[in-house]
């Protein structure tokens, strides 16, 4: 095993609870509401309280898991020593083209924004999606290169933008509901339904990456569950009113027919200042999303290279900007690529969705390992759960995981094939890796079994 720099630069309680804040309430909150309403009528409300369980499984997770080992790239770091060597590589295997998938989403989203713009303000010009999805998607891309600090403080500027917004969209709205909006719940019955809910289950995967930052975090033990207690109770609070209002003024076959739903309501019902207010909020929804997912997702890829089980390459820290810029440049560049190519935003979500409901259920398995294999962290652990309330989240993540992996299927056979297909060809990779490796002398299994000697303090 090769030695890797660490991260030295930290960030505090706070600029980690903006970082998930604006990770949550991203684009895909004023995107696919107004769509899923659509296709699923006011069921949609009912989708999201589903999509809040396994979320909330994900969250005690994280506590425990990141009390008792907080380190950089902790989901993958849980799978691998808390479960087995190749489940720690399938999740970056999979989330790879996961990401790729939910940048083009994001990008996709802020353009559909932009348009409605450029639609209705006469002196703004309209700018082609692919030019808008490439002036989005390269800036964070420099962002993240940047480092950590740089990433906060940016990131807290806008969440404080978006925050404002759904605020003017939700107190307003709520005295204009008409309840008659909610009397038929599922009017094209449950299978649109079951898509809301892994579709919204998107956005919701954004606590679960504060794991991920265990060694750019101040006192991680100590923050990373405060991280995750802060920025749930102001998220889904957040959440929940926007698709609440979003429904109740305006009926769900309107919003099927709408593009920027939430700032086409706005415009319907609400003063200039603001629509522009909320136009303002989905457009840094688009930026922290998209400013989020590079920097957790980056340390996943970066902590998996310095096993060796992807390209080591991966895992390189810049010398003065101490971030994982390999990584980052990893993640960016494909959807560069592909972006001419891309599906719509529901599929792109679901896409995501899916392979974060995989990693949710090995993070299940690893929670009910965590005792056995590491007994000395989780007895120790500054939030230690009983041991029953241990098991029973355990089994509820991977229950909650498999439901919607299977319900899934059912409606979208062709995509659950593809991503079971992709996890097929990382067996392959994954025997192959391991044997070249071991001709040359190392055990890469048994590496990736222990933890590092910077993790271990």
């Amino acid at each position: 095993m090769a030695d890797h720099k660490i991260i030295d630069k930290k960030v505090g309680l706070i600029g980690a609870t903006v970082l998930i804040i604006g990770n949550v309430i991203g684009v895909s909150a004023f995107v696919l509401p107004g769509e899923l309403a659509g296709d699923a009528g006011p069921g949609i409300i009912f989708a999201l309280l589903l999509a809040l369980i396994p979320l909330t499984f994900g969250i005690i997770m994280s506590l425990q898991l990141g009390s008792a080992i907080p380190v950089a790239g902790g989901t993958y770091v849980y799978a691998s020593r808390l479960v087995g060597p190749f489940w720690g590589f399938l999740l970056p295997w999979i989330t790879i083209p996961g990401v790729w998938a939910g940048m083009l989403f994001i990008a996709l989203g802020f353009a559909e924004y932009a348009g409605f713009v450029a639609d209705n303000i006469a002196f703004i010009p309209e700018i082609p999606e692919l030019g808008l999805i490439y002036g989005l998607l390269i800036p964070f891309i420099v962002l993240n290169v940047l480092g950590i600090k740089m990433v906060a403080i940016i990131q807290f500027l806008m969440v404080a933008v978006i925050i404002l917004g759904m605020l003017a969209f939700i107190v307003p709205g709520a005295f204009i509901i008409d309840t008659g909006n909610y009397s038929e719940m599922f009017p094209y019955g449950g299978g649109e339904v079951i898509v809301a809910v892994v579709s919204l289950y998107f956005p919701l995967r954004g606590f679960r990456l504060v794991v991920e930052l265990g060694e750019e975090m101040k006192d991680p033990a100590k923050n990373i569950p405060r991280v995750l207690g802060l920025s749930a109770a102001i998220s889904i609070t957040l959440l929940v009113g926007l698709i609440v209002v979003l429904i109740g003024t305006t009926s769900h076959v309107a919003l099927g027919n709408m593009d920027a739903a939430f700032a086409q309501v706005s415009l319907d019902n609400f003063p200039a200042p603001i629509t522009a207010l909320i136009l303002s909020a989905a457009a840094m929804g688009a930026l922290t999303s998209i400013n989020m997912t590079y920097t957790a997702y980056s340390r996943l890829l970066m902590r998996a290279a310095r096993d060796d089980i992807i390209p080591s390459p991966i895992a390189r820290i810049h010398d003065r900007y101490d971030s994982p810029h390999v990584a980052v440049l990893v993640l960016g560049i494909p959807p560069l690529l592909v972006a001419p190519f891309s599906p719509g935003v529901v599929t792109l979500s679901v896409a995501l969705s899916l392979t974060i409901l995989f990693g949710l259920a090995v993070s299940g398995i690893a929670l009910w390992n965590l005792p056995k294999v590491f007994p000395q962290r989780y007895e120790y652990s500054l939030y230690k759960l009983p041991s029953w309330l241990l098991k029973f989240t355990a089994i509820g993540a991977v229950v909650s995981a498999a439901f919607l992996w299977i319900l899934t299927t059912t409606q979208l056979p062709l995509m659950t094939g593809v991503i079971t297909a992709w996890m097929f060809v990382g067996y392959i990779f994954y025997r192959v890796r391991v044997a070249y490796f071991n001709k040359r002398g190392i055990d890469l299994e048994s590496q990736m079994s222990q933890l590092h000697e910077s993790e271990q303090t």
